[in-house]
């Protein structure tokens, strides 16, 4: 009989740590082998790092080396035999005995390192908590920077979005048939700029509960900290009520109408709806329409079809620009509770998307038919519309963030290359080029 004894191991099972001892008795070939293990369970929440063997007493040890020669002795190369089996069985329970103080030496060890460890985490505690003085935690007046003022009215007035808004209505204003006027367009400039800062203020102080939970936009000004709610009120009135009053008296009556319509909408409408029906964003479609009908007006004084023609192609092509945006900020939405298509309806959202980029090819052969463009404007945008649709069919078909995230920076392009190549084949009615000829 061969006994062969095994050190222990140490398996990790979660925050429990298994040590087994292994006694296997085995005999020569062609007898069955039996064998016997003891399993030690000890519950620990740090790891031993020093070898188990360490922790047995020397005497421990002899004892048994002691048990394994005299199991050597007990068992020898013969046959099986009854009183070899009993043997066996006696030698068997010897060394559990044996191995019995063995266990609770190990378990107490084990529990006492436990211990330390938990004393030594609970100190590092306690000399951070002391490292927080009780004055940190005080409230603390708000000190206003006013050399930082011009940074924070840039971001409540979301200065890129309203750069944008600027465009398309320089566009409709380029695009309208009527005379050029400097003054005139200075005021048209101030006056949508100032009225939409106005209400992009707005919209961030009714939203700063939701956009604190949003990654996107929880660096806002107002959700810092660096502006009052009310100092930010009083920013918007302020620049609602000098560029309506710019719209007003620098261009026309439509045209602040129009200015004074957009600033409602937005604010009174699209703001509230964008947490209660996925209809915000065709809402917010016609808000994104009103700044070319605005250009169109401060030039002309009217409306024509070649306005609502500018107004189309700017209402659709908020769809895959907006929807391509969202749905990368999904959780976001979903977070802040704003209930837009990319949340409620995904497919919705991508076959929106794809429909009017369809659409804006369509509107953008129409331009020559109402005389706003000449044949040449067609046939050069069909290249970029083909593009556009293409990545909004794979934004269709793929639905990842990377379709997505391609759409979304094409559509960036887009507009301002569409608006280019708007001006660049813009059709001039006779009256406009004798009074071009004449000046």
């Amino acid at each position: 009989m061969l006994l062969k004894v095994f050190p222990c191991i140490i398996k990790h099972h979660g925050s429990v740590k298994y040590l087994k001892y292994f006694v296997s008795i085995s005999r020569q070939k062609g007898s069955k082998p039996r064998s016997s293990s003891i399993k030690i369970l000890a519950a620990s929440s740090s790891p031993v790092t020093k070898p188990i063997h360490n922790e047995f007493d020397n005497e421990k040890q002899l004892k048994i080396k002691d048990i394994i020669r005299k199991g050597d002795s007990h068992f020898p190369n013969t046959s099986t035999s009854k009183s070899s089996l009993a043997e066996e069985s006696a030698h068997e329970t010897e060394i559990h005995q044996h191995l019995k103080p063995i266990q609770s030496d190990v378990i107490t060890s084990l529990s006492d390192t436990s211990k330390k460890e938990t004393c030594d985490a609970e100190k590092e505690s306690v000399k951070l908590l002391n490292t927080v003085k009780p004055t940190d935690l005080d409230w603390r007046k708000q000190v206003l920077d006013v050399h930082l003022l011009p940074r924070h009215y840039k971001g409540l007035s979301k200065f890129r979005l309203t750069g944008l808004v600027v465009i398309t209505t320089l566009a409709g204003y380029g695009m309208a048939p009527g005379a050029f006027e400097p003054i005139t367009l200075l005021c048209m400039v101030l006056g949508t700029g100032l009225t939409s800062a106005a209400a992009n203020t707005v919209n961030q102080v009714l939203e700063v509960p939701y956009d604190s939970q949003m990654a996107r936009t929880k660096n806002r000004v107002l959700i810092r900290g660096h502006l009052t709610p009310l100092h930010a009120a009083t920013f918007a009135v302020c620049c609602a009520s000098i560029g309506l009053s710019t719209l007003y008296f620098g261009t026309n009556t439509l045209t602040a109408a129009l200015g004074a319509t957009n600033l409602i909408l937005y604010t009174s409408i699209y703001t509230p709806m964008k947490r209660y029906s996925i209809a915000n964003t065709w809402l917010g479609s016609i808000v994104g329409a009103i700044p070319p009908l605005m250009g169109w007006a401060a030039c002309s004084g009217s409306l024509s079809a070649g306005a609502v023609l500018m107004g189309a192609i700017l209402y659709s092509w908020q769809f895959p620009h907006f929807n391509a945006l969202s749905w990368n900020l999904r959780p976001d939405y979903s977070r802040a509770g704003y209930r837009m298509t990319s949340v409620i309806n995904p497919a919705m959202c991508r076959r929106v998307a794809l429909r009017h980029s369809i659409g804006l090819l369509v509107l953008c052969s129409c331009a020559p038919l109402v005389d706003l463009t000449t044949w040449t404007f067609a046939f050069d945008s069909l290249p970029l519309n083909c593009y556009l649709i293409y990545h909004s069919w794979k934004f269709y078909k793929d639905s990842d963030t990377y379709s997505a995230r391609k759409l979304f920076r094409l559509s960036i392009i887009y507009l301002p290359a569409l608006m280019f190549l708007m001006l660049v084949g813009k059709k001039y009615k006779k009256e406009e080029k004798l009074e071009e000829k004449s000046s």
